[in-house]
Protein backbone atom coordinates (compact mmCIF):
# COMPACT_ATOMS: atom_id res chain seq x y z
CA UNK A 1 0.00 0.00 0.00
CA UNK A 2 1.12 3.43 -0.82
CA UNK A 3 1.70 3.92 3.10
CA UNK A 4 4.86 1.85 3.99
CA UNK A 5 7.06 5.27 3.20
CA UNK A 6 6.24 6.15 6.66
CA UNK A 7 9.33 7.14 8.78
CA UNK A 8 9.11 6.42 12.62
CA UNK A 9 12.20 8.32 13.35
CA UNK A 10 10.97 11.71 11.76
CA UNK A 11 10.33 14.37 13.43
CA UNK A 12 6.91 14.89 11.76
CA UNK A 13 4.37 13.42 13.76
CA UNK A 14 2.80 10.17 12.01
CA UNK A 15 -0.74 11.69 11.46
CA UNK A 16 1.06 14.19 9.39
CA UNK A 17 2.86 11.34 7.17
CA UNK A 18 -0.64 9.76 6.46
CA UNK A 19 -2.16 13.02 5.68
CA UNK A 20 0.44 14.11 3.29
CA UNK A 21 0.90 10.33 1.69
CA UNK A 22 -3.20 10.29 1.39
CA UNK A 23 -2.84 14.01 -0.79
CA UNK A 24 -0.03 12.54 -2.71
CA UNK A 25 -2.00 9.45 -3.54
CA UNK A 26 -4.55 11.51 -4.31
CA UNK A 27 -2.18 14.07 -6.29
CA UNK A 28 -1.09 11.30 -8.50
CA UNK A 29 -4.51 10.26 -9.48
CA UNK A 30 -4.33 6.69 -7.58
CA UNK A 31 -6.80 7.88 -5.51
CA UNK A 32 -9.67 9.88 -7.67
CA UNK A 33 -12.78 11.98 -6.53
CA UNK A 34 -15.37 9.43 -5.15
CA UNK A 35 -12.67 6.35 -4.56
CA UNK A 36 -13.59 4.95 -0.63
CA UNK A 37 -10.48 4.62 1.36
CA UNK A 38 -9.65 1.88 3.75
CA UNK A 39 -11.31 2.21 7.09
CA UNK A 40 -9.69 3.73 10.05
CA UNK A 41 -9.36 0.35 11.74
CA UNK A 42 -8.46 -1.76 8.15
CA UNK A 43 -5.56 0.97 8.15
CA UNK A 44 -4.71 1.21 11.54
CA UNK A 45 -3.60 -2.80 10.96
CA UNK A 46 -2.16 -2.21 7.44
CA UNK A 47 0.31 0.28 9.17
CA UNK A 48 1.03 -1.28 12.64
CA UNK A 49 -0.64 2.08 14.03
CA UNK A 50 -3.03 3.10 16.84
CA UNK A 51 -6.84 3.16 15.16
CA UNK A 52 -7.16 7.01 16.95
CA UNK A 53 -3.98 7.98 14.64
CA UNK A 54 -5.19 7.22 11.59
CA UNK A 55 -8.61 8.50 13.13
CA UNK A 56 -6.68 12.02 13.31
CA UNK A 57 -5.65 11.81 10.00
CA UNK A 58 -8.96 11.06 8.59
CA UNK A 59 -10.73 13.80 10.85
CA UNK A 60 -8.21 16.44 9.75
CA UNK A 61 -8.50 15.66 5.71
CA UNK A 62 -12.14 16.05 6.43
CA UNK A 63 -11.61 18.85 7.77
CA UNK A 64 -9.78 20.48 4.76
CA UNK A 65 -12.51 18.73 2.72
CA UNK A 66 -9.92 16.29 1.20
CA UNK A 67 -12.52 13.24 2.21
CA UNK A 68 -15.99 12.79 3.37
CA UNK A 69 -17.22 10.64 6.09
CA UNK A 70 -20.54 8.86 5.40
CA UNK A 71 -21.61 7.67 8.61
CA UNK A 72 -22.50 3.92 8.42
CA UNK A 73 -20.50 3.45 5.13
CA UNK A 74 -16.56 4.94 5.56
CA UNK A 75 -14.63 7.92 4.21
CA UNK A 76 -14.31 8.81 0.73
CA UNK A 77 -12.16 10.62 -1.89
CA UNK A 78 -13.91 14.38 -2.18
CA UNK A 79 -11.94 16.79 -3.57
CA UNK A 80 -12.64 20.16 -6.15
CA UNK A 81 -10.08 20.91 -8.67
CA UNK A 82 -9.33 23.90 -7.67
CA UNK A 83 -8.42 22.60 -4.43
CA UNK A 84 -5.66 19.86 -5.95
CA UNK A 85 -4.52 22.48 -7.81
CA UNK A 86 -3.89 24.68 -4.63
CA UNK A 87 -2.41 21.73 -2.99
CA UNK A 88 -0.18 20.82 -5.42
CA UNK A 89 1.62 24.32 -5.57
CA UNK A 90 1.55 24.12 -1.78
CA UNK A 91 3.23 20.88 -1.88
CA UNK A 92 5.70 21.65 -4.72
CA UNK A 93 6.53 24.67 -3.30
CA UNK A 94 6.98 22.84 0.31
CA UNK A 95 9.43 20.13 -1.25
CA UNK A 96 11.36 23.02 -3.34
CA UNK A 97 12.51 24.93 -0.17
CA UNK A 98 13.20 21.58 1.68
CA UNK A 99 15.51 20.79 -1.42
CA UNK A 100 16.87 24.57 -1.06
CA UNK A 101 17.71 23.90 2.60
CA UNK A 102 19.16 20.80 2.36
CA UNK A 103 21.49 22.15 -0.60
CA UNK A 104 22.49 25.14 0.55
CA UNK A 105 23.60 23.32 4.01
CA UNK A 106 25.72 21.11 2.23
CA UNK A 107 27.72 24.48 0.50
CA UNK A 108 25.81 24.42 -2.92
CA UNK A 109 25.50 27.91 -4.57
CA UNK A 110 21.96 29.69 -5.64
CA UNK A 111 24.27 29.61 -9.09
CA UNK A 112 24.62 25.98 -8.80
CA UNK A 113 21.17 24.95 -8.34
CA UNK A 114 19.88 27.72 -11.34
CA UNK A 115 22.53 25.73 -13.45
CA UNK A 116 21.13 22.66 -11.84
CA UNK A 117 17.39 23.81 -13.06
CA UNK A 118 18.28 25.03 -16.49
CA UNK A 119 20.12 21.49 -17.18
CA UNK A 120 16.78 19.64 -16.21
CA UNK A 121 14.54 22.46 -18.27
CA UNK A 122 16.72 21.46 -21.06
CA UNK A 123 16.70 18.30 -21.18
CA UNK A 124 12.52 18.18 -20.59
CA UNK A 125 12.25 20.26 -23.64
CA UNK A 126 15.08 17.74 -25.60
CA UNK A 127 12.47 14.86 -24.29
CA UNK A 128 9.33 16.31 -25.60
Amino acid sequence: MFLSDLDFSSPVPIYRQVIYLIKLEILSGRLRDGDQLPTIRELAKILKLNPNTVAKAYYTLENERFIESKRGSGNWVNYKKAKLDSLRRGMVEDEFRSFLETALSIGATIEDIKNLLKRYSDNDRKNR
